[in-house]
C-alpha cells in the first residue's frame, strides 16, 4: 500500500506543477533590462522630464505657497497632485507602448502615447487603487500592502487587455493571486523601497538644495520608477500568458 499511496502523491504533485508553471522571475528582470539597454535615451528622456516637472512643482507648492492663502494654495495642491498623477500615467503608460513596440506594434512617440492611452480609465484606475490602499494602510498596514500588491498591474492589464477600470481590478486581482508572494517581492517590495528615495533629498530652501532635490526626487526617483514600472509590464504579459495556458491545459 505504501509505495502505491506514494506513487499517488507522486501523481498529483506532477499535476499541480503542470497546473503551476514557474514564474521566472529572472527571465523577466533580465528582458526589461534588455529593453531598457536598447531604449535607455528614451526612457531616461521621458523618466527624467517627468519627474523633474512634478518635483518642481511639489517644491513650489511645499516650500513657497502659504497654506493660509486659500485662493492660492488650493488651485496650486491640485495642479500638483494632477501634473504627479498624469505624469506617473504616462510614464507607465509609455513604458507599455515601448514593450509592444518592442513586439513590432507602432514606435511609442509622444504623440502616439499621448493620443491612444485611455487616459480616464488609467486615471480613474489610479483613484480607486490609491483610495484602496490608503483605506487598508490606515487599517493597521498589512492591508494596504495586501491590496497595493492584488492591485499592482491594474494600469498594463487596462492597456494590455484593453478592459474598463473594474473589470481590471478583477483581473489584477486574479493574475496575481496564485503567485501573490513571487509579485510582492519582485513588485511591491522595490516600490515601498522607491518610495522612501524622497526622504533622502535635502530640505529645498536654497537654490543648491532646490537642485539636489531635482536630482534625487526627480532625476534618481523617477529613473527608479521607470524600472520598476518596465518590469511590471513584463510581469503583467508573463501572468496573462500563464493564466492562458492554464486555460488552455484545463480544456484540453
Amino acid at each position: 500500500m505504501a509505495p502505491r499511496r506514494l506513487r499517488l502523491q507522486q501523481r498529483t504533485k506532477q499535476t499541480h506543477d503542470q497546473s503551476r508553471p514557474p514564474l521566472g522571475a529572472r527571465t523577466i528582470i533580465a528582458v526589461a533590462a534588455r529593453t531598457a539597454r536598447r531604449n535607455w535615451p528614451r526612457i531616461a528622456a521621458v523618466a527624467s522630464a517627468v519627474g523633474v516637472i512634478t518635483t518642481l512643482v511639489e517644491i513650489i507648492f511645499d516650500n513657497f505657497v502659504n497654506p493660509a492663502n486659500l485662493l492660492l494654495s488650493i488651485p496650486t495642491g491640485l495642479i500638483a497632485s494632477a501634473l504627479s498623477l498624469f505624469g506617473s500615467v504616462f510614464l507607465a503608460g509609455f513604458l507599455t507602448k515601448l514593450v509592444s513596440e518592442e513586439h513590432g506594434a507602432e514606435a511609442a512617440t509622444f504623440r502616439m502615447v499621448v493620443r491612444t492611452l485611455p487616459w480616464g480609465r488609467l486615471l480613474g484606475a489610479d483613484l480607486v487603487v490609491a483610495l484602496v490602499v490608503a483605506v487598508g494602510l490606515l487599517a493597521l498596514v498589512i492591508p494596504g500592502l495586501i491590496a497595493a500588491t492584488f492591485l499592482v498591474i491594474i494600469g498594463p492589464v487596462i492597456e494590455i487587455e484593453n478592459r474598463r477600470v473594474m473589470a481590471a481590478l478583477r483581473r489584477s486581482v486574479q493574475l496575481v493571486h496564485p503567485r501573490f508572494w513571487s509579485v510582492a517581492l519582485l513588485a511591491t517590495l522595490p516600490l515601498a523601497i522607491v518610495s522612501e528615495i524622497e526622504t533622502l533629498a535635502p530640505s529645498p530652501d536654497s537654490p543648491a538644495g532646490i537642485l539636489e532635490a531635482l536630482a534625487i526626487r526627480g532625476i534618481a526617483e523617477g529613473l527608479a520608477e521607470a524600472a520598476i514600472a518596465l518590469v511590471l509590464v513584463y510581469l503583467c504579459h508573463r501572468l496573462i500568458a500563464l493564466d492562458q495556458a492554464i486555460h488552455r491545459d484545463k480544456q484540453s
